[in-house]
């Protein structure tokens, strides 16, 4: 897979001898890669039918983050269309990747680097965050179909919170 967006993602070599896991990682980096630059793109590395978002410690206090379990095209792009709305830096760093006896399973350890103008969906407000996040990748053939983060969401919406004008 010919990488669009690498230059905004900082990862490690991948060791491992399947080419599913090594197609799945190239995936993983363009996704990252996608943020706020292409997501007619970033849509594209998902399954056609029924992809998932799963974000098990939610909240209220930041805007589009008020359910766990997102299935389907509208709620998939109910979350990420109000982030590719962002204008700014959203720089990302997967320090590991961890792939287990499954290649269509992929956990990544990772960080973020944010400082972007948010739009309606966030209050139009400046965000400056440094995440820390956990992140499991499920694939179907060769596309994502779900993705599930673990973050800190009482740092966020301290961050979130702080900044509203």
């Amino acid at each position: 897979m010919e990488r669009k967006h690498g230059s905004r993602v900082k990862a490690p070599a991948i060791v491992t001898n399947s080419d599913q896991a090594r197609h799945n990682v190239d995936v993983i980096l363009e996704f990252f890669g996608s943020y706020l630059i292409d997501s007619a793109h970033f849509y594209t590395l998902w399954v056609p039918h029924d992809p998932q978002i799963i974000t098990p410690f939610v909240t209220q206090d930041v805007a589009v983050c008020g359910s766990a379990m997102r299935t389907g095209w509208d709620e998939v792009k109910g979350f990420y269309d109000p982030i590719h709305e962002m204008c700014g830096k959203f720089d990302w760093t997967i320090d590991e990747f961890i792939i287990g006896e499954d290649p269509n399973v992929i956990v990544t350890k990772s960080g973020s680097d944010i400082d972007v103008q948010t739009g309606a969906a966030f209050g139009k407000i400046t965000l400056t965050y440094k995440g820390r996040y956990i992140q499991v990748f499920r694939f179907e053939d060769g596309l994502i179909k779900s993705f599930e983060e673990y973050y800190d969401t009482a740092l966020l919406n301290s961050v979130y919170s702080g900044d509203k004008k």
